[in-house]
């Protein structure tokens, strides 16, 4: 998923997708992290995986760039999920339309994808399979219940961009040093007037909306039709609705173990890397046997010659 560099795409509505394209010289940051997008090309090079893939990834509403707007108290799953579609529609249409793509999500991105796409056939007809990492809908629900007492315990300011990361290594659930130097920097940005780094997103805002963002999250994976995959950090996060859907088959599910936290993609990048490229490499080397029968079986039908009724 990354021999290619990156360009930036300028989107409608102020949003941009960072997308892999063929040879180009690099404009910008890469769409994913750098320890990522490494873990990317040597997992390929040391399983002698010639599969092309390319990564696409886009800067979701106040999530980076786009906060500057505001617009947190917003934010519902309503709204994220017309922006995702919009993007899949413009990347499908525009950009590659003769690719296959996979979607994959991460905690709320997850849901926004599963949700998103849970009875919309032009948005199903667009993608080959859709890969959740560690979103469970139960667990999440939980955790919501919590979010007021995280929030109000974590810092709003601090000194030093290093110092965000620290913390996000004692407290905030990240467990790789090298995962959070790369990842936390973009949640902040310099106050000009006190010099402090703050929160670039205001989570207190999104408080109306919470609610809403994982409900039905469980029955709509479950009912996707199109390949599916959960990664989790561990086994217990599943709740019981996937635990029984699971059991009987109805996706695949990895544990990414280790003793990783949330940020699964910081903690256990080559890990999640490599099941990634394995699920979507099974699922091309299927589609395409299957595509091959059909038409050994097409071929067949027209050769065959139906003798005519004798009296």
């Amino acid at each position: 998923m990354a021999r290619d560099l990156q360009r930036h795409i300028d989107k409608p509505n102020g949003m941009m997708a960072n997308c892999a394209s063929p040879p180009l010289q690099e404009i910008g940051a890469p769409s994913m992290p750098r320890s990522a997008y490494e873990a990317m090309t040597s997992s390929a090079e040391s399983h002698g995986d010639d599969i092309d893939m390319h990564v696409m990834t886009y800067d979701q509403r106040c999530h980076g760039r786009s906060t500057f707007g505001g617009g947190e108290d917003h934010l519902s799953i309503e709204v994220l999920m017309r922006d995702f579609l919009d993007v899949l529609q413009y990347a499908k249409t525009e950009l590659y339309p003769t690719s296959n793509f996979y979607v994959l999500g991460h905690s709320l991105g997850g849901a926004i994808v599963t949700r998103a796409l849970s009875g919309n056939k032009s948005g199903l007809d667009r993608v080959s399979g859709v890969l959740l990492v560690d979103v469970v809908e139960g667990t999440a629900q939980l955790s919501l219940q919590h979010m007021k007492s995280f929030l109000k315990n974590r810092p709003n300011t601090f000194p030093e961009v290093k110092d965000a990361v620290v913390w996000f290594l004692r407290m905030g659930g990240m467990q790789n040093p090298d995962g959070a130097e790369v990842s936390v920097p973009p949640l902040l940005q310099q106050n000009p007037n006190t010099g402090l780094w703050e929160w670039r997103t205001d989570m207190h805002k999104m408080e109306s909306v919470w609610d809403g963002w994982f409900t039905g999250l469980d029955e709509a994976f479950i009912s996707l039709p199109c390949a599916k995959m959960l990664c989790t950090a561990n086994a217990e996060r599943l709740d019981k609705a996937l635990t029984v859907a699971q059991m009987q088959g109805k996706f695949q599910f990895e544990v990414i173990g280790n003793g990783c936290g949330h940020y699964v993609m910081d903690d256990a990048t080559l890990t999640i890397v490599a099941k990634v490229r394995r699920f979507v490499k099974r699922n091309e080397v299927l589609g395409q046997k299957v595509q091959l029968i059909n038409r050994h079986l097409s071929g067949q039908m027209n050769n065959t010659t139906v003798p005519s009724n004798r009296m």
